[in-house]
């Protein structure tokens, strides 16, 4: 049985370090932004999609440890363990330096992408200092990519101590050298920052954790891991791709200043899908283990998959409100230069909850192996994505439309079908099946009820002009908010079973 007290302590712990990470990365983010402005801002956004994409250039061994490691643990095979850490760790740093290495190369000869003119025109269009920061992520990849690494033999050990003091220094470093980048030498700083912050976590966490002598893989046990991996690591490109492919279109057909303006509504909604973010990397190495030590009973599972996401919908609204109804005030004041991303940067908050109620659904899909349907709801998800954003920019709709259809719209559909899909593993009547998605789905209509009631009353009794009005203004409005969000709160108390009885209140005012 796992120790519950346990699993909330690391995940409030981490959770903790997070939101900390978090507050400094948006902080520091959203004053480089305005430093920056949003064509530069704009630059920054697409270069990083190189880290994103890049995080799978792995051969999918990384992915195979950080479901197995755990599993083969909870087996007590220590054989299998150490060849699964050897493998990853001699793959992940490989494929880093290769696809680098290629990024580079063709920043500096866009023509040796002859069979895809399409490439070749959009790279040689582009300013100087988006090649020079595609060279400096490139560098920025490889440290990346080793640090993944570290961090996958960690989580899989359960050192959520260990990983929530490297996420927070790394999230310092990163915002001090960022904005100091910044004021010296504007957008090139920033890359710079990138590279240096990104390096220097990686010798500090060799130093807090050095890694353990192995033997080299041999290159049969090598295939074997990249033939169980390669569909984990297909599956999760897909499905990040779903998450990012509004950046490229958005790039492609409006310009980096457009772009610049959406990008800072992906840069707040990571502060809203933090915190399930971190439950799940908490989690995912005991359901693993768990799996393992049931001898892969699925139904060993069942209470992962149900409860969370019911969970996840309950608290999620608590945290998008106030970020809803802060937002215009906020961009007017501190972020003048990006107020034509207001409304789509509420759309995307808004939006991201349907993705964040996943929780371990997704988890679930690559511990029991269904990863050929992962990756067909991911292609399902990403062909709807793209459609959508096409169609949106095509009518003229702008970020605006990207923002609905890549967001609430996909996400949607992606959660929906993946939930239900998971559910289908258990025996359940229909009547249960619609009750839990009303039960999933409640919430969110009840949220944005309350906000459209929140902000029509103070558009009819509020007037305020000057800022400090406008801040009063806005801080009623969320007061309001969390007075409404407390029946949200007494189901999630609700689902988590925290009773406080009598008895038990007694005992703690006799212990003062």
């Amino acid at each position: 049985m796992f120790n519950q007290f346990r699993i909330l302590k690391d995940i409030l712990g981490y959770s903790v370090s997070a939101l900390g990470s978090q507050a400094l990365g948006l902080l520091a983010g959203l004053w480089i932004a305005r430093t920056l402005g949003p064509s530069d801002f704009g630059i920054w956004n697409a270069v990083s999609l190189v880290l994103a994409y890049g995080a799978y250039v792995e051969f999918g061994v990384l992915s195979t440890m950080g479901r197995d490691l755990p599993y083969c643990l909870g087996q007590r095979d220590a054989e299998k363990a150490a060849s699964l850490e050897g493998a990853a760790r001699w793959a992940t740093i490989s494929g880093a330096v290769l696809v680098a290495a290629v990024i580079i190369f063709v920043s500096y000869s866009p023509g040796a992408l002859f069979f895809w003119p399409s490439a070749v025109a959009f790279l040689s269009s582009q300013p100087s200092m988006m090649l020079t920061g595609l060279r400096l992520m490139a560098i920025v990849l490889i440290f990346q990519q080793v640090y993944a690494y570290h961090r996958t033999v960690l989580r899989a050990h359960n050192l959520f101590g260990e990983l929530g003091q490297q996420q927070f220094l790394l999230a310092l470093i990163t915002a001090v050298l960022g904005v100091a980048g910044v004021v010296a030498l504007g957008l090139r700083g920033r890359l710079i920052a990138a590279v240096i912050a990104q390096g220097g976590i990686v010798v500090y966490a060799l130093y807090r954790n050095p890694w353990r002598r192995l033997a080299k893989p041999h290159l049969k046990t090598m295939w074997t891991l990249m033939r169980v991996g390669i569909p984990i690591t297909i599956s999760g490109s897909i499905v990040s791709l779903v998450t990012t492919i509004d950046r490229p279109m958005v790039l492609g057909f409006l310009g980096s200043e457009q772009l610049g303006y959406l990008g800072l509504a992906f840069l707040v909604t990571g502060t809203v899908s933090l915190v399930p973010a971190m439950a799940s990397q908490v989690l995912y190495p005991r359901i693993t283990y768990h799996f393992g030590q049931s001898g892969g009973d699925i139904a060993a599972l069942r209470s992962f998959v149900l409860r969370p996401p019911l969970l996840l919908a309950c608290l999620l609204p608590v945290v998008i409100g106030p970020v809803f109804l802060a937002l215009p005030v906020l961009i007017r004041i501190f972020l003048p230069a990006f107020s034509p991303g207001i409304m789509a940067a509420r759309i995307v908050v808004v939006g991201i909850f349907f993705y964040s109620i996943l929780g371990l659904t997704d988890y679930f899909l690559v511990t029991t192996g269904k990863l050929k349907q992962y990756a067909l709801f991911g292609c399902g998800a990403l062909a709807l994505n793209v459609t959508g954003d096409y169609i949106a920019l095509r009518l003229g709709y702008g970020i605006e439309g990207v923002a609905f259809t890549g967001t609430p719209l996909t996400y949607f559909v992606y959660s929906s079908v993946v939930i239900a899909y998971a559910l289908s593993h258990y025996e359940l009547a229909s009547g249960e099946w619609l009750r839990y998605f009303a039960r999933l789905w409640s919430p969110f209509l009840y949220m944005v009820a309350l906000l459209w009631v929140v902000e029509t009353l103070a558009h009819r009794w509020i007037v305020a002009s000057t800022p400090l009005g406008l801040g009063a203004a806005v801080t009623a409005q969320i007061v309001f908010y969390l007075v409404g969000m407390v029946p949200l709160i007494m189901l999630a108390a609700r689902e988590l079973k925290l009773k406080l009885s009598w008895t038990s209140l007694t005992r703690v005012q006799a212990g003062h």
